[in-house]
């Protein structure tokens, strides 16, 4: 090649790669259908903008060898060149390969993996799923064992309540064949329940397979079914057969408290009769041993133990009874022999009379008081007393009440008191006539006539004193005070709101 046409494609190059990497125009004049003296001068220009001065040689040079593609290469086809190409790349395909097998390497033993966990999860959850189907069959058993032992039970105490049921009588009969026809179908109903229980199978898991624990050709699911079947059928005959067991404890349970309250009844009834009742507790004892047995054979357990409580009462009322009366002629006799008489006498037997009639069953409660009426009474008849005016500076000597219907609109009364001969005032009974009520006391005030009152007030406002204080006395063997001084025989208790 000339120097000038190696300089030309030097140029030409040098400006083909400028216009290629800094303006798309050059190659659009490179290839452009332009005339050859348009392309010349648009090179022209081109270069100037550069700063590169080139002659018209050179351009034309430049123009004709890019026009004849003399500098474009053209890269080889076929095999051989690409192998030649890929030999070339091959330390870059070396890398890609090797990653490509590691890659390939990592997923094959994650598919393992997974494929090995998942039947690890596969096979614990047929497992788990045997494992809990056995164990409902093995519950299962364990509540028919349980039931079977609570009838067992219940059978055991019945047979060991019927011969006392028989020493009760037939009062007991109706509840004795209620508990026993309990009991019969009680043992008819688990009769089956054994027998299926038996022929009930479970689930074997080995060699990843499941299997009847008592053979027989059915796997996996089919197996499981057979063993959910038959335990649903025991447990239907389970739960039908211990429908039955409430009701037969619960009869069980009443014919022994009837048992109980049948033999505490007869034992009650023979120890009220060896305690010798009145004729009256007697009687309430034949009442009540009566009604208990009627009540029993009416399976009324209450209504009996009320009987049994009844004849228990009687028992220890038996006891108080007789000390009682033994307490009423030893008052009577004591009150005797004070030697009241009179009206004061008939007082007393009235009051020995009441307590009489009241030491009974069934007014026992009210005896006691009246004994101690008629002991208050013989212990006022036994008391000599005498009835002085009070006489003390801090409290009244007399007290009057207004009274329409009294002579001059008033009642009268000195303050009293009943001095024993110790000179302690005894508290009395006292009935205050504007009350109509009874209480005892050891002050009262006595209804006198105006001119007893007054006279009493002036023996008193003469030095402060008085010098006749007694109004009365009891003697022994007397209820009521027999008075000096005149008096109408009234009392009143409480006077706090009345003037002297």
């Amino acid at each position: 090649m000339a120097p000038a046409e190696l300089q030309a494609a030097l140029l030409t190059m040098d400006v083909v790669d400028q216009l290629r990497y800094r303006n798309a125009e050059m190659k659009a004049l490179a290839d452009s259908g332009h005339d050859k003296a348009t392309l010349k001068q648009r090179l022209l220009e081109l270069y100037r903008s550069q700063g590169i001065e080139v002659s018209d040689e050179i351009l034309e040079a430049g123009i004709q060898a890019q026009r004849e593609q003399r500098y474009l290469y053209t890269a080889p086809r076929g095999w051989k060149a690409w192998l030649a190409r890929r030999w070339i790349d091959r330390a870059r395909l070396l890398k890609w390969a090797l990653l490509a097998a590691f890659l390939l390497l990592v997923l094959g033993m994650l598919l393992v993996m997974a494929r090995s966990f998942g039947a690890f999860v596969h096979e614990s959850n047929v497992q788990k799923n045997v494992q809990v189907l056995n164990d409902k069959v093995a519950a299962q058993q364990q509540e028919a064992a349980a039931a079977r032992a609570l009838l067992a039970a219940q059978e055991q105490a019945l047979q060991g309540l019927l011969p006392r049921a028989t020493a009760s009588g037939g009062r007991l009969q109706p509840l004795a064949e209620g508990a026993q026809a309990a009991l019969a179908e009680a043992q008819r109903r688990f009769a089956g329940v054994p027998a299926a229980l038996a022929a009930q199978p479970t689930l074997v898991r080995k060699d990843k397979l499941t299997r009847l624990s008592s053979g027989g050709s059915a796997t996996g699911e089919q197996a499981a079914a057979q063993v959910e079947q038959h335990r649903q059928a025991a447990a239907q005959l389970l739960a039908n057969a211990r429908e039955t067991l409430p009701p037969l404890t619960e009869r069980v349970n009443i014919l022994g408290q009837a048992i109980e309250a049948s033999e505490l009844l007869d034992t009650t009834n023979a120890a009220a009769k060896a305690a010798r009742l009145a004729p009256d507790a007697e009687q309430a004892r034949a009442r009540a041993y009566t009604g208990g047995d009627v009540a029993l054979r009416a399976g009324d357990i209450a209504a009996a133990g009320q009987a049994v409580a009844t004849l228990k009462e009687l028992i220890g009322s038996a006891d108080t009874l007789a000390a009682l009366n033994e307490r009423l002629a030893q008052l009577k006799a004591d009150g005797l022999a004070t030697g009241v008489a009179g009206e004061d006498r008939k007082r007393f037997e009235r009051a020995l009379e009441q307590a009489a009639r009241l030491i009974r069953v069934e007014t026992l409660a009210e005896a006691g008081p009246a004994l101690d009426k008629v002991s208050q009474l013989v212990g006022l008849l036994s008391q000599t007393l005498v009835y002085r005016i009070v006489n003390r500076d801090d409290e009244r000597t007399g007290v009057w009440r207004y009274n329409e219907k009294a002579n001059g609109g008033r009642n009268y009364y000195l303050v009293t008191e009943a001095l024993d001969e110790a000179g302690n005032a005894a508290e009395l009974p006292i009935r205050n006539e504007e009350t109509g009520k009874e209480e005892r006391v050891s002050v009262f005030a006595v209804r006198v006539p105006e001119a007893t009152y007054n006279r009493v007030a002036a023996d008193k406002q003469d030095n402060g004193i008085i010098e006749d204080d007694q109004i009365g006395s009891k003697p022994r063997g007397s209820l009521s005070p027999r008075f000096r001084m005149p008096a109408t025989g009234g009392y009143i208790t409480q006077w706090s709101w009345v003037r002297n």
